[in-house]
């Protein structure tokens, strides 16, 4: 449960309600720079960055996307949304969790046309970000950068750094066991129960055709969006959850940190980055 810990740790301290001004880039901002491909890793290390958004439905000239290792903040003239975005070598999701100061009105807003992105191509220096259809939802431009705002830290006016953390969340995963088939979307649409689960809670999760899913250890519940690509490599976006205990599985969890899905028979198994078995469940 460490991960949505975290989670709840940063939209708590990003949650403060006081009013927040986005304007254009000032001169002495030094140009943004983006991650060079790595040996090892997924294309999508190149999404992380900070971009000037563009042709975009909803978005007021003056709006970046700052992409890091499996969040992202999208800067508005209002102050900040948050959330957490995974990708591959084409695969895109992501999904809102959080907002800032007047960002915020009385609930978390929406991102429909972020939500919306399963894939992106290279557009020139930037990025092009397409929807199921292959229509391009936005366009990510190096172009400036936001003014600092109260109710956040200043670095992140900054592209993100290339660290170990970065490395790590886009390094391949390892093949799946050759005696596990690689899971399809189609396959995964439905509810999944864990193997073993007693039913004196409801551990659960269940993916929906629209690319999200929902799901409980039990007590907490979880949710985001989710996609499958080539050779069962898995993708999810979570967000925060409550963080009761009780008995059951933490099956969001483990549909957070998976990086594959495979099949044993009928069984659906979710395995790390290193392909060691995380959770294995059945339809319920």
């Amino acid at each position: 449960m460490r991960h949505f810990m975290v989670a709840v740790l940063a939209a708590a301290l990003l949650l403060t309600g006081c009013t927040a001004h986005s304007t254009p880039p000032a001169a002495s901002h030094a140009p943004p720079t983006t991650i060079p491909p790595v040996s090892g890793t997924s294309t999508a290390i190149g999404l992380v960055g900070l971009w000037r958004v563009s042709d975009t439905a909803g978005e007021r000239p003056y709006t970046w996307l700052r992409l890091d290792a499996n969040e992202f903040q999208l800067w508005r003239e209002c102050g900040m949304v948050m959330g957490s975005w995974s990708a591959g070598e084409s695969v895109f999701v992501a999904s809102v969790f959080g907002a800032d100061g007047a960002c915020v009105e009385g609930r978390v807003p929406s991102l429909d046309w972020l939500e919306s992105a399963t894939s992106y191509e290279r557009d020139g220096e930037g990025w092009t970000l397409t929807d199921d259809d292959g229509a391009a939802v936005a366009r990510l431009a190096i172009d400036g950068a936001p003014e600092p705002i109260e109710t956040a830290a200043e670095f992140y006016t900054r592209p993100p750094e290339l660290t170990g953390e970065t490395l790590a969340a886009f390094r391949r995963p390892a093949p799946l066991p050759p005696n596990i088939a690689a899971a399809t979307p189609e396959q995964l649409v439905g509810r999944w129960e864990p193997i073993g689960s007693t039913g004196t809670t409801d551990p659960h999760v269940e993916f929906a055709i629209d690319g999200s899913w929902l799901g409980s250890d039990g007590c907490n519940g979880g949710g985001g969006r989710w996609a499958v690509g080539p050779d069962g490599q898995f993708f999810a976006t979570s967000g925060p959850t409550t963080l009761m205990g009780c008995d059951g599985a933490f099956v969001p969890s483990w549909v957070a940190t998976a990086r594959l899905a495979g099949f044993d028979g009928t069984r659906l198994l979710l395995l790390d980055q290193e392909g060691r078995e995380i959770g294995r469940l059945v339809r319920g």
